[in-house]
């Protein structure tokens, strides 16, 4: 028997091995790719500072797990702490055995709201659900604040203007009933956005995140029964808008020959009577 020489076996094993890690690298690349375009839109490491986001997700799941799941979604929030994260409302609804619809609103600090929503696919899809639709909406509250400041800065100046003018002399009665009323107004608006940089605040500090759930119907189910129903209901529509399509381009000639034919018909009638009863004869005159 042929021995190879020790470096040899050795190089060789050392390339084995490194294929080996470079196809497992790659396959988990390409499942970490896979599962985060099920978790929906992928906005981690874009966040701006100052922007409030609101995570809108909606879930399609067997009618009989929807309220498990939901109850998950709920008491993963409150694993992380009030402080963290809050359940600000549940609702759900089953108007039938096999319709159920549900809904999650949480809110949660900004840097957990993505990663959450993402977790959570998972508890929908071991229930078999899937993700139908997910919208990541965002608000440049930073610079609201910013030009909120701004406009209450300049009102505190003129709030400042005016009161040096009735602290002077020489003012009628009038013109001090005005300038107090522009004070009035100027401290309103100095209330109002206050409130509104209050919410802005807010929205920046904590994110919404609202679950909404809807159970499968036959058609949009996972199974082999549901992807045949499915099927066949979609060539089903798809022959109804052809004989619609149809219907529409050859209906203006059906009643065109219609028309033809009923105008014909009632001549033909009128003919068929005239041989059948004849002519109504003229009636004698009195001197014949």
């Amino acid at each position: 028997m042929r021995s190879f020489p020790m470096p040899l076996i050795a190089l060789s094993a050392a390339l084995l091995l490194s294929a080996c890690a470079e196809k497992k690298s790659e396959e988990a690349a390409t499942d970490q790719s896979a599962s985060a375009e099920s978790a929906g839109p992928a906005i981690a490491g874009v966040v701006a500072p100052g922007v409030a986001f609101r995570y809108d997700y909606a879930f399609t799941l067997p009618g009989k797990a929807i309220s498990q799941v939901q109850q998950q979604h709920a008491a993963a929030c409150q694993n992380l702490g009030p402080s963290r994260c809050r359940v600000t409302g549940i609702a759900y609804d089953q108007p039938g055995e096999d319709q159920v619809s549900a809904r999650l609103d949480l809110l949660l600090a900004p840097d957990l709201a993505h990663r959450f929503a993402n977790e959570g696919m998972a508890a929908v899809e071991q229930a078999e659900g899937k993700l139908d639709n997910a919208h990541v909406t965002g608000e440049n509250a930073g610079d609201a604040i910013k030009l909120s400041q701004s406009d209450s800065a300049a009102n505190d100046a003129e709030i400042t203007r005016i009161e040096a003018r009735l602290a002077a002399k020489g003012l009628t009665s009038a013109e001090r009933v005005e300038l107090r009323q522009q004070v009035a107004t100027l401290r309103e608006q100095q209330r109002g956005q206050a409130q509104d940089r209050k919410a802005k605040e807010a929205s920046i500090a904590t994110t919404p995140v609202v679950f909404s759930y809807t159970s499968q119907s036959i058609l949009n189910g996972s199974g082999t029964f549901a992807k045949a129903a499915g099927s066949s209901w979609s060539r089903v529509q798809s022959l109804l808008a052809f004989v619609t399509l149809l219907l529409g381009g050859a209906l203006p000639w059906l009643l065109l020959v219609g028309a033809i034919v009923l105008l014909w018909r009632s001549a033909a009638l009128s003919r068929l009577l005239k041989r059948l009863f004849g002519a109504p004869s003229p009636e004698p005159s009195p001197s014949e």
